[in-house]
């Protein structure tokens, strides 16, 4: 990491600090953004600063549970605190257009809103359409 660090990527936007350490955990404090190597940067696939774009790495599992409460997921293998696991995926939407789904979706008992408010409380994430194994994760 630190060979990455001196000069074959870029991590302008995180001040020069990766966010993960060599075992591709988070290590940066919880509510800071995560900046990634990407394709303006001079380093391949196999930089540490591109754990996101990795994908899921575990073996997980939709189940329904026996209580009643719905859906979940799951997973045999051991996940290492501050592991990434898998990203919420949804469709990109105004909070404006979130307000009006969100009436909605409380009608129907059911909502997959995600505020992206790290800087500004501009848009939302809706996971009800489109998405991926996230949108059966139990946020409760």
């Amino acid at each position: 990491l630190a060979e990455a660090a001196g000069g074959c990527c870029c991590p302008g936007a995180s001040r020069n600090k990766f966010a993960y350490n060599e075992a591709g955990q988070v290590r940066i404090r919880a509510g800071l953004p995560i900046y990634e190597c990407n394709s303006r940067c001079r380093c391949g696939a196999d930089c540490p600063n591109r754990v996101v774009q990795r994908g899921i790495c575990y073996d997980l599992c939709i189940f329904r549970t026996a209580d009643g409460r719905g859906w979940g997921v799951r997973t045999l293998q051991r996940i290492r605190k501050n592991s990434f696991v898998m990203e919420y995926v949804g469709e990109i939407i105004t909070t404006e257009e979130a307000e009006r789904r969100g009436q909605v979706y409380d009608r129907q008992g059911a909502t997959y809103l995600f505020d992206l408010d790290y800087v500004e409380d501009v848009y939302t994430v809706d996971a009800a359409r489109y998405g991926n194994i996230s949108h059966f994760v139990n946020h409760s």
